[in-house]
């Protein structure tokens, strides 16, 4: 994967604190769901995602008649249902014809799975959830992605621990144990005793024709303020979705300035 020039300048920004409302970080968000069946986990992840970019709610319904190519991102996240119903005919044809033509797409808590019937993994998911158990968990650096995007601003070395959700998880979903096929993996999974390597298949990438699918699921996007490294959250996703819009066709300018100029005005500001 070729990592481009534009995510650094985000790169010491510090996303979620308190919210971006007078200054929203340049980058369209599609954010998919059915918002009359949210509950805390996706209200919080979407309340996030609007203070902190340019973000729109669409309907799975929805996808095939919108104009995906005005969102540098799409993002489904689930921690509150399974969405695999969700997925028709109309919607994958959606989804894969705008990841086909350069398109970024995030799948988050149980959507994670999605990408089996999206036709991105080969692989079996898992999906389970919630749970409110105290175990701590996180990512850990692999030696072979010291260099990725979705680290910066971390410790950036190879065995580093990253302690993303101190207890429970949201419904959520992964390719635990070593089920995925077309998955690259770019976080290890740890929890409290536990070093799992990459059998757990939560922190991971796919390429789609000329688009990109990243999957963060297992504990990881634990949403709802219970949650004490909900920062960590919040930085470790905006590294993502700053990763995924910088690898997108669709990463469109502002008319003020270009997507550098409006992070540099957004630090400026903090």
């Amino acid at each position: 994967m070729k990592y481009g020039t534009i995510f650094f300048a985000v790169a010491v920004l510090t996303f979620g604190l308190s919210g971006l409302s007078s200054g929203a970080v340049n980058i369209s968000i599609g954010f998919i769901g059915d918002e009359t069946a949210f509950g805390d986990h996706n209200n919080a992840a979407f309340e996030w995602a609007e203070e902190n970019f340019v973000t729109a709610l669409i309907s799975p319904d929805d996808l095939a008649a919108e104009d995906l190519t005005q969102y540098a991102v799409l993002w489904w996240q689930d921690g509150d249902t399974d969405p695999n119903g969700l997925m028709t005919d109309n919607v994958i044809g959606a989804l894969i014809g705008y990841l086909d033509s350069g398109g970024s797409l995030l799948l988050s808590s149980a959507a994670e799975m999605l990408a089996t019937p999206l036709g991105v993994e080969s692989g079996a998911a898992r999906i389970y959830g919630p749970g409110t158990d105290a175990q701590a968990a996180g990512l850990t650096i692999r030696d072979d992605t010291v260099d990725h995007p979705v680290w910066e601003g971390f410790d950036r070395e190879a065995g580093t621990q990253i302690q993303v959700t101190s207890v429970g998880y949201p419904m959520t979903s992964d390719y635990w144990s070593s089920t995925f096929v077309d998955a690259v993996t770019i976080g290890d999974c740890w929890e409290t005793g536990t070093d799992y390597g990459d059998v757990v298949g939560a922190f991971v990438e796919w390429e789609q024709g000329d688009g990109l699918v990243f999957g963060m699921g297992w504990r990881l996007a634990h949403w709802i303020d219970n949650n004490t490294e909900l920062e960590t959250l919040y930085k470790l996703t905006a590294n993502v979705i700053c990763y995924l819009a910088d690898q997108s066709a669709f990463l469109a300018v502002s008319p003020q300035g270009n997507a550098i100029s409006t992070w540099a005005r957004v630090k400026a500001a903090r």
